[in-house]
This record gives structure tokens, sequence and C-alpha cells, in this order.
């Protein structure tokens, strides 16, 4: 279906949480990858005390068969992917490609990536791939070049604006437009004052600075009764509703006529969560969309 690709610029803005809060708010299936060269971080976060059964390998073991001259084909994936469902009704739905735990691995990807993106791409499921920081000599390009949206997750400080300038520059050298933006919390700088410092790239949506509810994701703290139903959750429903939405207009154009960039027409659409506060995006999500109480 489509690729997702979320990077940052650095500063540990919380991209890892925001994909996959998606990923398990996500209304169709859906495969969540950890792409990051350097590290992995959902094994001994998240998943520290939900895995019921040993892992596997993950992407280096998906990145093993390409190196080795291997076809790999969506049934390949299936050997390397883990559920995030939890005790749900739908098993299989979300899927995680767990990332690198040795950055001395990093090096081994570097010739699979354009592969890896292939195959991304031709699944009959999303994927959402967390690229993390981007910029440097191992950044998966070819996933990027391959994504339907690419998304930077940004907190509105001076720090992480300064570091943002020059990446989405240079992306927008490499892809031919902006890459879009989601904002974490509206503190200290307001969106209007950051899509201003930015040069007025699109804006998804802003999610709230919720630190408890953060950390069921981040480090697999115990959700409280009504994380289910928090602002954090309903506001993750909705920016991948959004994202979705952006996407499958931009195919159902490319499919009569001739498209511009995806981000052409995020930019041209309604403003996500116009007004200024936080936790805002195009529609909230539903309650029961969540799949994050189900999980132990």
């Amino acid at each position: 279906m489509a690729l997702y690709c979320l990077i940052s610029a650095g500063g540990s803005p919380g991209v890892t949480t925001t994909a996959l809060g998606l990923a398990v708010t996500w209304t169709r299936p859906v495969v969540l990858a950890e792409c990051d060269p350097t590290h992995r971080s959902l094994l001994p976060g998240f998943l520290a005390e939900r895995l019921r059964h040993p892992p596997g390998p993950g992407l280096l073991g998906l990145a093993m068969e390409v190196y080795q001259g291997a076809t790999i084909s969506p049934h390949t994936l299936d050997r390397y992917v883990i559920s995030l469902d939890g005790d749900t009704n739908e098993p299989g739905r979300v899927k995680l490609l767990h990332g690198l735990r040795d950055p001395r691995h990093t090096a081994q990807l570097r010739g699979v990536w354009p592969a890896l993106a292939s195959l991304f791409t031709s699944l009959d499921a999303d994927v959402i791939a967390d690229v993390g920081c981007v910029g440097g000599s191992d950044t998966p390009l070819p996933l990027l070049t391959r994504a339907d949206l690419v998304v930077m997750v940004v907190r509105p400080t001076l720090k992480q604006i300064d570091a943002a300038q020059p990446r989405l520059e240079a992306l927008q050298q490499t892809l031919g437009h902006r890459p879009a933006l989601c904002l974490i919390g509206d503190q200290p700088y307001p969106r209007a004052a950051v899509k201003a410092a930015l040069f007025d790239p699109p804006i998804l949506g802003q999610l709230p600075h919720a630190e408890s509810e953060a950390r069921v994701l981040s480090d697999g703290a115990k959700p409280r009764r009504t994380f289910r139903t928090s602002l954090l959750v309903r506001t993750l429903g909705g920016l991948g509703q959004h994202m979705r939405h952006t996407t499958d207009q931009a195919k159902r154009h490319a499919a009569g006529a001739a498209a511009g960039p995806v981000v052409d027409r995020v930019a041209s659409a309604p403003a996500s969560g116009s007004g200024g506060g936080h936790g805002q995006v195009l529609a909230p999500g539903r309650a029961g969309d969540s799949r994050f109480g189900r999980m132990r």
C-alpha cells in the first residue's frame, strides 16, 4: 500500500514513540519497521515485559538475506516480523520488524536499502518506517526517495528548529519537495513561529506533550485505565487518519492524471488542527481504534 517514513533532526524528539503510537492506532494492516541504522528501541523499551516468544533477528536477518543474494518477497518478510496486536481479535494486523542492536552492523545495511524499499512498497499493508535522525552518511536515502510521505518529528525548541532547517533544505533538494512536520508539544514556540522559521513546510499535526502516556510507548510503562481514551492516543489516531488521507488522495490523483509531490497536496489540504493549540490533527481518532489497552 503506502510507505511512510518518520525522521528527525536529532535530539530525541520522539520519532520512535510517534511511530509506535501511529502503528497501534492504525486502521489498516501495517508493518512498523525500525530502520534507524544506529540502534533499536522497541525491544528494550515498549516490548521489554510484553514479549512472549523470541523476537528473531528482525531487520538484520532480512538484510543478510539480501546481502547474500537472495530475492526477498512479502513471504520472506513474514519470517522476520513479530506481532504487536497483543490479545486482540485481529492477530497479525500490526507487525514489527525490529531494528539493529549493534551499530557495527550498519555497514551491512548500506547496500540493501534499495531492495528493502522495493519490498516495503510492494506489500499489501502500509509500512511505517522509523528512520531516526537524518543527515549522516548512514541515512537510508532509498527509503526516503521511495516513500509516499516523509514526516519530520520536531519539538518546537530553538535547538530542534536549528537542526531541522538544513536537513529539510537538503531533503528538499534530494526528494524534490519539503517533508511535512509533526510537532511534539507547543512550548516554547507556537506552530506559526515554527512554520515560518522552517520556510512554511506543511504541518500534519501537533501531538500533546504527555509524559506519562508517552512513557507507555517509549519505556513500556504500565498504562493507566484512561490511557486508550487519552488525548495523546486520540491525537495519534487522528494523525494517522490525516496521513492515510493524504497518500490515498495522492494515489487517486496519480491514477487519473499527472500529480505533483504528495507534500504539495498536504499544503493545500485543510489545516490540521488550525487554531494554535496542542494535540491537534485533522480529525480525532476513535478510542476504539487503539490496541494499547489490551497489551499486557
